[in-house]
């Protein structure tokens, strides 16, 4: 089956810490007729210093579905100079943990070396690779 991304949405805020610009896109990943996922990519606009999260709301989507059938699961990137890298972290106070989107917020152990975590790096390849609004997030790497 083949996966692609489906660019949705984005805003513009400032980054509680530091004052600077921040980012968040979303979209979905999915065929053509059915949602994977919804994923939001949140970043400081050029600050690698503030890691970027990518946050997947995963499980059924469209009619019938309920938000209590689906999970979040968080990661982070860490840009660096030979191209960065993900890392599942905790989910519970990220902003996509809403009752009203997603029933579940997974913790880090309850992901890394499971099926589902194959899945999720598999979805964040394809909106890395996808999505053209991540080229932001991409130039992080050679100010790392």
């Amino acid at each position: 089956m083949q996966l692609i991304a489906t660019p949705g949405e984005e805003s513009v805020g400032t980054c509680e810490c530091c004052g600077n610009t921040s980012k968040t896109i979303w979209g979905y990943v999915g065929t053509p007729k059915q949602t994977i996922a919804v994923y939001y990519v949140h970043w400081t606009v050029g600050s690698a210093q503030h890691s970027p999260n990518l946050d997947f709301i995963v499980g059924p989507w469209g009619d019938g579905a309920e938000s209590k059938s689906r999970r979040l699961v968080s990661l982070l990137f860490r840009p660096s100079q030979g191209g960065g890298s993900f890392m599942v972290v905790d989910s519970e106070s990220r902003p996509a943990n809403n009752p009203e989107i997603c029933g579940r917020a997974l913790k880090r152990a309850e992901v890394v070396g499971t099926p589902l975590a194959k899945e999720i790096f598999e979805l964040a390849d394809i909106v890395w690779l996808q999505d053209p609004r991540v080229s932001e997030v991409k130039a992080l790497n050679n100010q790392a």
